[in-house]
């Protein structure tokens, strides 16, 4: 399990205990506030997140900039954010849907594989004029590498570009929550 992760809208008070975030399959996920809870008679306890898509763009972009492997449920998380099935996935990762399908039951995912579901979650949140930019940097670093070393093995960790999307999300307020 992973440590606990608070998120926020940025410029709104925090609402006093944190919510637990279930909804998003992840157990560590608490929002300190951008919600709002009321009780129906009828239905009983009702959670309103006011920006959905803006918290699950901040749960994954801090899924992909943590240095430590992926979970099962963090690599579905992902592809569910990118609104891919697990066959259109497999198709990207030019693998089998038992493959991906056994990465989110929680069985080993290669580097390779976590390295690519990174870059290809990145990519998808990144504004589109920016993205051919960033590929073009991508394609660089990989011939770079592939005449180098006769391998062509990137890691977003050392891809000039994948700081500065998590940099422009940040700085620009693409996003109003934060991690």
């Amino acid at each position: 399990m992973s440590e606990r992760a608070e998120f926020h809208v940025m410029g709104q008070p925090y609402d006093g205990a944190p919510l637990h975030y279930t909804a998003s399959g992840l157990d560590y996920v608490y929002l300190a506030n951008g919600f709002s809870v009321e009780d129906d008679p009828d239905y009983g306890r009702i959670v309103t997140i006011d920006a959905p898509d803006d918290l699950h763009k901040a749960i994954g972009l801090h899924i992909v900039t943590q240095r430590r492997k992926l979970t099962g449920a963090e690599f579905r998380f992902l592809r569910k954010q990118m609104k891919l099935t697990q066959k259109e996935l497999a198709e990207r990762f030019d693998t089998d849907v038992q493959t991906i399908a056994n990465y989110e039951k929680g069985r080993k995912i290669p580097s390779v594989s976590e390295k690519l579901m990174r870059i290809l979650f990145a990519l998808c949140i990144t504004p589109s004029d920016a993205r051919a930019e960033i590929m073009k940097e991508i394609a660089k670093q990989v011939e770079q590498r592939s005449t180098k070393n006769k391998t062509s093995h990137i890691t977003y960790q050392r891809c000039t570009s994948y700081p500065e999307i998590v940099h422009l999300w940040h700085q620009n307020e693409i996003c109003a929550y934060a991690h």
